[in-house]
């Protein structure tokens, strides 16, 4: 008979992977962060001593983003939660001011191609004049 064994080491071993697994997915750079947002839930721990095993839940925050098309839901700590607050503002900012950028770009572009098109008939009127 074969014995199951995967489930025996539950506790401090499968929570330190946990972490270190949490703390490799979370962003640590403004650029890491291109979508995606923090969010409080209510959550069920299931410790059967706790006050969530009689109805009542706990306050835990999560970042929701995609990666690759799916959705993935990482916990973030208490103890890390304003950081990662100032990190996600800061990112956001950062976009906003790509995308002021893109705009200035794109109308720049645009301002040069109509004056290249000017000059372009400007140029094909003078040799028609200049061939009468």
């Amino acid at each position: 008979m074969k014995k199951d064994t995967t489930h025996k080491r539950r506790g401090r071993e499968e929570s330190e992977a946990m972490q270190t697994k949490s703390e490799k997915l979370l962003p640590k750079t403004t650029s890491e962060i291109a979508n995606g947002g923090l969010y409080l839930q209510q959550v069920r721990c299931g410790k059967q001593n706790c006050k969530c095993a009689r109805g009542e839940t706990h306050s835990a925050y999560y970042f929701f983003t995609r990666r690759r098309g799916k959705l993935l839901k990482i916990y973030v700590r208490k103890a890390e939660v304003e950081q990662f607050i100032s990190l996600i503002d800061q990112a956001i900012e950062d976009r906003k001011l790509h995308r002021q950028a893109s705009k200035s770009n794109f109308l720049l572009l645009k301002q040069l191609r109509q004056n290249l098109r000017e000059k372009t008939l400007l140029i094909n009127t003078m040799k028609g004049n200049s061939k009468l």
